[in-house]
């Protein structure tokens, strides 16, 4: 019985300690760029899923900590992206992929360094048509009202 109620009690301090881990993300949030006027990315959407749990080994809840939904500028509405899974990699920024077919992009968002409270959000174009050149664009991001 001893043992049992000394079990218990790890389980409920594991649980605590597991839920006290998840900190709020300062990038989780509504984005919208910081210029009206861009041609290229005009919204993003981050959102952190807390995985503070493990069960049978596994993180949970299962799939990746955060998601990714990008905006980018079209006439007349704007090109919705999708939302795909992405990771936070080595140097803290969150890392998603896109293939879109004619090209493959590469979205890395991080809070700015330079711009307090603003989101910078860089993205590379790879296309695959040999013809056209590959770019790179930064954007930065103010949060959505």
């Amino acid at each position: 019985m001893r043992k049992l109620l000394i079990a218990s009690a790890m389980l409920i301090l594991s649980a605590a300690a597991a839920n006290a881990s998840c900190i709020a993300q300062p990038e989780d949030g509504h984005w919208i760029n910081a210029d009206p006027a861009t041609r290229s990315l005009t919204r993003i959407h981050l959102r952190f899923v807390c995985q503070d749990q493990v069960i049978n080994g596994q993180l949970y809840p299962p799939g990746p900590p955060w998601y990714v939904h990008v905006w980018g500028k079209c006439t007349p509405t704007d090109c919705d992206w999708g939302e795909v899974g992405a990771q936070r990699i080595g140097t803290g920024q969150i890392y998603a992929y896109y293939d879109q077919g004619f090209a493959k992009r590469y979205v890395y968002a991080k809070m700015s360094a330079y711009r307090p409270g603003q989101l910078w959000v860089y993205t590379w174009t790879d296309f695959t048509d040999p013809g056209r050149a590959d770019y790179g664009v930064h954007n930065w991001f103010t949060r959505e009202p």
